[in-house]
C-alpha cells in the first residue's frame, strides 16, 4: 500500500501539471488562432487597398492617355480629310503625279505616325478610322486615273474635292461620329 501511496504522491502532481499545461496550450492556441486569423483578415483588407490603388493609378494614368488617343485620331481624321489635306500639300505649279505622290505619302505618314492610338481606342472606331484612310487613298487614286502625269495638279485637286465624298457617306464623318460616341459612352 505504501508503494501505491508513493505512486499517487509521483502521478498526482503529474497530472495536476498536465492538466494545467493543457489548459494553458489550449488557451495559447485559441489566442493564436485568433490572432491568425485577424492577420489574415488584415491582409486581405491591405490587398483591397492595394488593388483599389493600383486601379486609381491606373485610371489616372491610363485615362490621359485614352483622351489623348481619341483627340489624335480626330486630328487624324480632319488631316486627312480631302480638303484639308489638299490644302497643306498643294503647291503651285505642280505636276499631276507628284501632287499624287504627295498625297499618298502625307496619308501614310500621318496614319504611321497615329497607328499606336488603336490600343487606346475602341476596335470599331479604329476600324472606322483605318476604313476612312483607305476611302481618301481610294479617291485620290481613282481621280488620278483621270489625268496625266504632267498636266498641272489644280484640275486634279479641284476634281478631288468635287467628285469627294458625300454628306451621307463621308467615311470621316462616320469614323469621327464613332470616336465621339466613343467618348460619351466610354467617359462620360
Amino acid at each position: 500500500m505504501s508503494e501505491l501511496l508513493d505512486f499517487f504522491k509521483i502521478v498526482t502532481p503529474t497530472i495536476v501539471v498536465l492538466l494545467v499545461v493543457y489548459v494553458m496550450l489550449k488557451g495559447f492556441i485559441k489566442h493564436s488562432s485568433k490572432q491568425i486569423d485577424y492577420m489574415r483578415s488584415e491582409q486581405q483588407l491591405i490587398k483591397l487597398r492595394m488593388d483599389a490603388d493600383g486601379k486609381s493609378n491606373t485610371e489616372k494614368i491610363s485615362l490621359p492617355l485614352k483622351f489623348q488617343a481619341y483627340e489624335r485620331m480626330s486630328m487624324f481624321l480632319e488631316r486627312i480629310n480631302p480638303p484639308n489635306l489638299l490644302t497643306r500639300v498643294m503647291k503651285s505649279k505642280i505636276s499631276v503625279g507628284t501632287l499624287h505622290s504627295l498625297l499618298l505619302a502625307t496619308i501614310r505618314d500621318e496614319y504611321e505616325h497615329n497607328m499606336s492610338q488603336q490600343l487606346y481606342i475602341s476596335d470599331t472606331s479604329w476600324e472606322l478610322v483605318k476604313a476612312a484612310k483607305e476611302d481618301v487613298v481610294r479617291l485620290v487614286n481613282s481621280t488620278v486615273s483621270k489625268f496625266k502625269s504632267d498636266e498641272d495638279a489644280s484640275k486634279f485637286a479641284q476634281s478631288i474635292i468635287t467628285n469627294g465624298f458625300s454628306n451621307n457617306s463621308n467615311p470621316i464623318d462616320m469614323a469621327l461620329a464613332a470616336l465621339k460616341d466613343d467618348i460619351r459612352n466610354n467617359f462620360s
